[in-house]
C-alpha cells in the first residue's frame, strides 16, 4: 500500500524550523560550561524542559517572528539545523562574524 504525503510544505517548513530551534537549544545546552553533569542526565532534563517549551506549539508565522526577535534569519537556523546533522561539515565561516 501507498503512503500519501499529507504534510503541505508549509507543514514541513514549520517542522524544520521548530527542529533548528530546538537544535539551537540543545547546543546551547550542552556547550554550557557550568552545567558538568552526565550527558544522558543533561538530555533528560533538556527533553523535558524542550517538552514544555511554547515553541513546540506556535506556527511558521510564529516561529519566523520569533527567529527575527532573537537576531536569527531562517536560512542562519536552518544552516545551524543541517550541520548539526551532518557531522562532517563545520559551521559556515560567516556566523562567527555574526
Amino acid at each position: 500500500m501507498m503512503q500519501i504525503d499529507t504534510q503541505t510544505e508549509t507543514d514541513q517548513e514549520t517542522l524544520r524550523l521548530r527542529d533548528a530551534f530546538r537544535v539551537l537549544a540543545w547546543e546551547v545546552c550542552e556547550t554550557n560550561p557550568r552545567i558538568r553533569e552526565d550527558l544522558n542526565l543533561r538530555h533528560s532534563r533538556f527533553y523535558s524542559r524542550w517538552k514544555k517549551s511554547q515553541i513546540r506549539s506556535m506556527d511558521l508565522t510564529q516561529l519566523t517572528e520569533l527567529a527575527a526577535e532573537r537576531g536569527f534569519s531562517i536560512e542562519q537556523l536552518l544552516t545551524i539545523r543541517e550541520c548539526y546533522y551532518s557531522i562532517a561539515q563545520p559551521y559556515p565561516p560567516t556566523f562567527a562574524d555574526d
